[in-house]
């Protein structure tokens, strides 16, 4: 394989949407139940609310934008199977409808505290054994 042949994948498609112009941000994709409203994340596959058992869900973007709900900071390196390095940060997001799990970025981890608003980005988690770089979705403090 050359060099010319890596490429960039996601750790799992269909977490968030790829926009083919330069300007559009990605958003992560959920499901919607259209009977009870409920938001999932990441999208539910089976198409079944787990609220409610309505079989009626449909795919949305969910905002960039949200709130540290809780986080922690791991020191130690994980199994091989993790494509990252410790140390990072890792915990929950409040988005306006939805709580998501995701990995922290944007430098000093002791800045992180609960409520801070945060935005989502695309980042590198590492590289797989093809050589190719695997991306995440990851959260980092908003700039204001």
């Amino acid at each position: 394989m050359t060099s010319n042949d890596k490429k960039q994948v996601p750790v799992r498609p269909g977490l968030w949407t790829t926009p083919a112009p330069p300007e559009e941000k990605p958003q992560l994709t959920g499901s919607e139940c259209t009977a009870c409203g409920e938001v999932f994340f990441p999208k539910r596959e089976k198409g079944v609310c787990i609220r409610c058992g309505h079989r009626g869900l449909k795919d949305v973007k969910l905002d960039r934008r949200g709130k540290i709900h809780s986080f922690s900071v791991i020191m130690q390196q994980p199994t091989k199977f993790f494509l990252g390095q410790a140390p990072y940060a890792y915990g929950w997001v409040n988005l306006p409808n939805v709580r998501v799990q995701a990995l922290f970025t944007g430098g000093d981890f002791n800045k992180l505290r609960i409520g801070l608003p945060v935005e989502l980005v695309i980042e590198a988690l590492g590289v797989d054994e093809e050589g190719n770089e695997v991306l995440a979705h990851k959260f980092r403090p908003v700039q204001e």
